[in-house]
């Protein structure tokens, strides 16, 4: 292993799955995902089990769920095995997997480092053979970021497409169910039982976001973009047309909205214990002002329409998946927020058009993978998969 320290399997597996969830369960022994093994966030509901939501509180209170979230029965009905359900970050408000109450996964790749969040369990899992394949969320980045810290594959689907039925809700209209594997064969196979066949398509046009390149820090971008390029990203396109201050502004006041919306009462009862980020980022979101959420709805449209027309139906937008590499497991909170603002620059894109965005790990900078990411138009999951596995293994990239 990488980094400083070296943690044994039992520690991964035991920072990794909660205690309250299922060891083994299966509906079918038959179907196109038989003889696999997976885990889900513990976001997700399991019949007969409680769903924590990375809080204690809500281990406490909350009763056995009564049903299994739709998109958790998806890959039992196709004959999977779930092995457990995966911590994650404070109801779902961390990009690095970091809770207070329960502990951070480790990072198989380089335990020294955070494994990125909120999907941290499910993706330390993943990344340490623990499963094939698990399921996440993904709100501003929940998937791509652990995918690109753990040197995994990693999709983000067309919002609204998954159901998110029996997912806890944090921003709903940013909400996504998406899956990480260790390989592009693997999470194409997981995904054909959630959209339908992947076929094989003619060549994407490979936008390459020059400006995107220019966010990440040390030289990261530098060193993604000869990897962008050996894929065919020789066509240059200017994303923040805006300017990238447009894009946060656009997006902070609507997931911060959500938040209050979904979690405002809950997180703000008297004797509630929450981290401390996570109850300053809730009274946060108790101060966005109505106006600045309508303006915030016509430019998340216009934005929208954009990277639509630009996309058409072949198009793929490569940009880096986050700015930096993995933050140290002991980075104090005012750390974690500014490195969070510095990556939605990047997360916040498809976040923003409801876009499908796959992450392939590209490279290692500093022991530390590193992750490359194209965006498609709506429901262009099927192409991104397709290009995905064309690429052959890159095993021992990151």
């Amino acid at each position: 292993m990488h980094g400083s320290v070296t943690v044994s399997p039992d520690e991964i597996r035991r920072l990794a799955f909660v205690e309250h969830g299922p060891t083994s369960l299966r509906i079918s022994e038959t179907g196109p995902l038989a003889g696999l093994d997976f885990a889900v966030k513990d976001l997700f509901d399991v019949a007969g089990y409680k769903t924590a939501c990375g809080n204690p509180d809500r281990l406490r209170d909350s009763a056995p769920a009564v049903a299994t979230a739709p998109s958790v029965v998806v890959a039992l009905a196709a004959g999977a095995r779930l092995i457990g359900k995966t911590h994650t970050d404070e109801v779902a408000c961390g990009m690095f997997g970091m809770n207070p109450h329960f502990g951070t996964p480790i990072n198989p790749k380089v335990p020294n480092r955070a494994p990125g969040g909120s999907s941290s369990g499910s993706a330390s899992a993943v990344a340490a053979g623990l499963c094939d394949f698990a399921l996440g969320t993904d709100t501003g980045g929940s998937i791509r970021v652990p995918a690109s810290f753990c040197g995994l594959y990693g999709l983000r689907t067309t919002f609204g497409r998954v159901s998110v039925a029996g997912v806890m809700a944090m921003a709903p209209s940013f909400d996504t169910v998406g899956w990480l594997a260790r390989d592009a064969a693997m999470l194409r196979r997981v995904s054909e039982v959630y959209l339908g066949p992947v076929c094989k398509y003619s060549a994407p046009r490979l936008l390459l976001a020059r400006d995107a390149f220019d966010i990440p820090v040390r030289g990261i971008g530098a060193a993604l973009l000869p990897f962008a390029k050996t894929l065919g990203a020789t066509s240059e396109i200017t994303l923040f047309q805006e300017g990238i201050d447009h894009w946060l502004d656009t997006f902070r006041p609507l997931q911060l909205h959500d938040l209050w919306s979904t979690l405002g009462q809950w997180g703000t009862a008297p004797g509630r214990n929450l981290s401390q980020a996570v109850a300053e980022r809730i009274a946060l979101s108790s101060t966005i002002k109505p106006e600045a959420v309508a303006a915030a709805v016509l430019k998340r449209e216009a934005l929208t329409t954009r990277l639509i027309d630009l996309l058409g139906d072949d198009g793929f937008i490569v940009i880096p998946t986050a700015h930096d590499l993995p933050p140290l497991r002991d980075a104090p909170v005012s750390a974690q927020v500014e490195f969070r603002e510095k990556t939605l620059a990047l997360t916040c894109v498809a976040s923003l058009t409801r876009l499908p965005q796959i992450n392939i790990p590209a490279t290692t900078f500093d022991g530390c993978p590193i992750g490359l990411s194209l965006i498609a138009g709506p429901r262009g999951e099927e192409r991104l998969l397709a290009f995905a596995e064309s690429l052959g293994s890159l095993d021992g990239m990151a």
